[in-house]
């Protein structure tokens, strides 16, 4: 559920954020801990407080939206979707293998998993599996647009 923004009222007892009021506040704190002096930049404030992942990423302590590059669906840097129209999956499915060679029994089987979470479906077909003669039957009551079928 998305509450309207002037319905939103948690911050309205705030004055706006800044960045600058941030770096004063966080200079005060590292200046009692011995970190910064009255003469540290504000600038450099921020710097102090980075630190590096264990493979090396420099990690800040605050990000800010201005520091996210916004992109475009499906373009890079890939921070938004993976198509244009926004219409990516979620990054991952759930997805599982059926290959029993009844039609009847793979049905059943198939419609119990996506019914109770599995988001796709994987059959084997022909020797070891699935006749490929009974494929329509056993897809019978899948809605195709919704689960995908990987063969």
């Amino acid at each position: 559920m998305t509450v309207p923004p002037e319905e939103l009222e948690l911050a309205a007892a705030f004055p706006p954020a800044e960045r600058d009021r941030w770096r004063e506040m966080v200079k005060g704190v590292l200046r009692k801990s011995g970190a910064a002096t009255d003469d540290t930049p504000l600038e450099e404030i921020e710097g102090l407080l980075t630190r590096e992942s264990y493979d090396g990423v420099p990690v800040a302590a605050l990000y800010t939206r201005s520091d996210a590059p916004a992109g475009r669906p499906g373009l890079a840097p890939y921070v938004r979707e993976v198509r244009p129209d926004g219409e990516g999956l979620a990054g991952w499915d759930v997805r599982q293998r059926h290959a029993d060679p009844d039609p009847a029994a793979a049905r059943e089987a198939i419609l119990a998993d996506l019914e109770n979470g599995a988001t796709s479906v994987w059959l084997r077909l022909g020797e070891g599996g699935l006749p490929v003669a009974g494929l329509a039957d056993a897809l019978r009551g899948v809605l195709l647009d919704l689960a995908p079928v990987v063969l």
